[in-house]
Order: C-alpha cells, then structure tokens, then sequence
C-alpha cells in the first residue's frame, strides 16, 4: 500500500515528516508519495512557487528512502483536485492507495470534489491530534476498527489513528519569517531553513 500526503507544503516542515513517518511505519506501507498541490481549491494560494515548495520537500525527505517526491499536480497545473491525482495514480502505481488525511481536512471531505470516487480509488487514514474532533458520523459505513482491517481493503475503509501531536505549523513558520523572527527550529529540516533563509522566502507579503 502507498500514502499519498497532499498539500501546499508552504512550506514543508517536521510535522509532515513526522505525520507520514507514523503512517509508514504503524501501517507497513510500501512508500508515501508527497503530493505539493498547483492550485489549492480549499486553502490559500501559496505564497511561494511550486518549484520552490518542491525543491524544499526534496530537501526534507533525502534521509528517507520510502518517501518520494510526486510532481504530478505541479506538472498537471490548474486547480488541484484530489480525484483527478488519485485516478492518474491507480492507473500508474501497482498497489493499493491510502490516502493520509488531518481530521480538520476528514471535516471537510464530503465538501470535495466526488468523495465517494475517492473512497473507490483509495482508502483513507485519518490523523488525529488533541483540539481537532472528527465528525461522529461522517461516512461511518466505511469506517473500520483497526490497520488490519484498512490493510485488508483495497479501497473505500476509513481508519481513524492517533498520532503522536506536533506543534508545528506552515502558517506559524510564514508569520515567523515575514515578521523577521526566526522558525520554531524544531519545526524546520535545517536544510530546508538554509534554503529559505538563502532564497529569502517569506521575508514580506509580497512572498
């Protein structure tokens, strides 16, 4: 089974890594695709270019040979939908898809583009962490009570886990860094800093 971990990653930090290594490691996973997103339909548009938050997710996943940068959306361009990303990844990659999920995102899944063609593409793993509640009966048919059980399914179970909580945060680094401060250092791959510290990102809101 491969995750796939979507996002702005704007920018990536150590609790995406964090995230997607909790999953690998509790779920067996063969590898996790991190997926940065062109065009965010229900977030912000980033504030720096997708080569930039590729190059920067590269960085930060060099030590770990099962995760993988996929550029699909980036070289897709437009919007990004989640659907369209997982259909092209079925057609391509010969193992079953998990797709990793925040519960603050599971809250807003039935708001997505075909939710339940998703659920045919994929299953689902969602994160849980102090302060975000998952709604109780949110696409309860599918869910299931333990990794074997999502290991068992090709697509369409839902497996709430908990991880361990992080209090890393995109939006905290980006406020950090347009007013001058330093980045929580426990937030941010030291090469990832380098390279935003070398490429002046997030210096101003024009970034």
């Amino acid at each position: 089974m491969i995750g796939i971990l979507g996002g702005t990653f704007d920018p990536v930090h150590n609790g995406h890594i964090l995230v997607a290594a909790a999953v690998h490691r509790r779920l067996g996973l063969d590898a996790v695709r991190f997926v940065p997103c062109a065009e965010p339909v229900h977030r912000d548009v980033p504030r720096v270019s997708g080569a930039e938050r590729a190059a920067m997710i590269e960085l930060a996943i060099a030590s770990e040979p099962a995760f993988v940068l996929d550029r699909l959306e980036l070289d897709r361009g437009g919007a990004s939908y989640t659907v369209d990303s997982l259909r092209t990844l079925e057609s391509t990659l010969a193992a079953p898809l998990l797709l990793i999920l925040g519960g603050d995102a599971f809250n807003g899944f039935a708001g997505w583009r075909e939710p339940e063609e998703i659920l045919r593409l994929a299953n689902l793993v969602v994160c849980l962490r102090p302060g975000v509640a998952v709604e109780p009966g949110a696409f309860d048919a599918h869910r299931v009570e333990s990794p074997g059980d999502l290991k068992a399914s090709p697509a369409g179970a839902i497996l709430l886990l908990d991880i361990d909580a992080n209090d890393c945060a995109s939006s905290a680094i980006r406020a950090a860094l347009a007013a001058g401060e330093p980045p929580p250092r426990h937030c941010l791959h030291p090469q990832v800093a380098a390279y935003i510290e070398s490429h002046q990102l997030y210096r101003n809101a024009h970034d």
